[in-house]
């Protein structure tokens, strides 16, 4: 039993020992997979953050330069200085917006390339701004007009737009792969956290199922050592150390003083003629004669009696509750005769077999109940040296001269 339990418990160890690495394994891969992913997605969202600030700079841009050729056209046209105000504001700002739009296309090699041309053409729309509206202020409306017409600043504002739609095409599409990815990613990773604990939550309940097996077997096998410690391989009769247990746990009733436990008596018995049949016939006839015998005698017994073997041919007969003596001699009387018809069947009566018998009981023949198995053990030898296959009382109260007292 021990090589399979030490099989058993390896395997579980390895088993045990896998199903942690596997699950350490797991999280390490979903931490590193995760880390990745947040930085991607913090990546994506500077991303769509630099994309919203080059959209809202040409943006602006374009606001800026619209205003400043509504207002000069409003000017050329009707000579109020008022329309001068956003004039004046969206040349002023451009400066400020083109510097912008340069910082925020960052590093970006198409848009920077994108921004130079654009700062260069909103140069020349400036400068046909600014001749125009000084042609007017000199009071040459009509030069000034003559200026528009050539239409100047309408081919730098076809190329401003087409170039500042290029730019805002490309940065919204950046914005939007942007905004995707992080989005499918998301989902992604919360996928495959939902899949990942699932496969921890079947991993861990495994886990317990193998542990409660593998306790389950250490129980099992704890119990099977306490049996085994407890009870004798030969006979299956409970051993010495069962039965010291037994008498350990009356006394310690008795001494509580609970007063609840019954009369006690205690029958030990020695096998006669035992001897001559394992020497005639060898150990393993002694073996099976003992298992006949231990058979025999348990037959014999009540339920609520225990039947130790306590030695080699040495059996004990533990009684929490006889009537009286003469109980105990009609039981003593049929022990010996179901010994005797074991030789007479079993082997023809070429063996003598018997058994001596010593009797002890609490609390008339001993003070105390721990005391009761060697004041039988001492009647059991005073029976033997009478004759055998007989029985003997131990002395009432231990103090009287004798030992034993004999009892036809």
């Amino acid at each position: 039993m021990q090589p399979r339990l030490s099989d058993s418990a390896n395997t579980d160890r390895n088993r045990f020992i896998a199903l942690y690495a596997l699950m350490a394994i797991g999280l390490f891969v979903a931490a590193v997979m995760f880390v990745y992913e947040a930085r991607t997605i913090v990546a994506d969202g500077l991303r769509d953050e630099e994309a919203f600030g080059v959209l809202g700079a040409a943006n602006r841009m374009l606001h800026d330069l619209e205003n400043a050729e509504t207002g000069q056209r409003g000017y050329l046209l009707t000579g109020d200085e008022r329309y001068l105000v956003p004039y004046n504001d969206g040349v002023r700002d451009l400066d400020d917006s083109v510097l912008l739009l340069q910082q925020a296309v960052g590093d970006d090699a198409k848009s920077l390339e994108l921004v130079r041309r654009i700062e260069h053409t909103k140069t020349l729309k400036v400068a046909e701004l600014a001749r125009s509206v000084e042609l007017a202020s000199r009071d040459e409306r009509s030069a000034a007009i003559a200026l528009v017409q050539t239409n100047e600043g309408q081919q730098y504002m076809e190329t401003l737009r087409h170039d500042l739609g290029e730019l805002l095409s490309d940065w919204r599409t950046t914005r939007a792969v942007a905004v995707r990815d992080a989005h499918d990613r998301l989902v992604y990773g919360a996928a495959a956290a939902a899949v990942l604990a699932v496969l921890i939550c079947v991993l861990l309940v495994y886990t317990l199922y193998v542990q409660r097996r593998a306790f389950g077997k250490i129980r099992a096998h704890s119990r099977a050592l306490d049996r085994a410690a407890a009870q004798d391989p030969l006979t299956g009769l409970p051993n010495r150390r069962k039965l010291l247990a037994e008498i350990a746990g009356l006394a310690k009733r008795g001494t509580a003083g609970t007063g609840d436990l019954p009369r006690i008596a205690l029958l030990y018995l020695d096998v006669d003629g035992f001897k001559s049949v394992n020497d005639a016939l060898g150990h393993s006839a002694g073996d099976a004669l003992l298992r006949r015998l231990a058979d025999t005698l348990r037959a014999a017994t009540r339920h609520e009696e225990m039947l130790a073997r306590v030695g080699g041919d040495e059996f004990v007969l533990l009684l929490p509750g006889y009537s009286d003596d003469a109980q105990l001699r009609e039981l003593a009387g049929r022990l010996i005769e179901r010994v005797r018809e074991i030789g007479e069947r079993d082997y023809g009566g070429r063996f003598a077999l018997g058994v001596s018998v010593g009797i002890a009981s609490w609390p008339d023949r001993v003070d105390a109940i721990d005391q009761l198995l060697d004041a039988a053990d001492a009647a059991m030898y005073v029976a033997k040296q009478s004759g055998r296959s007989t029985h003997r009382f131990s002395a009432r109260g231990g103090r009287h001269g004798g030992n034993v007292v004999t009892l036809r």
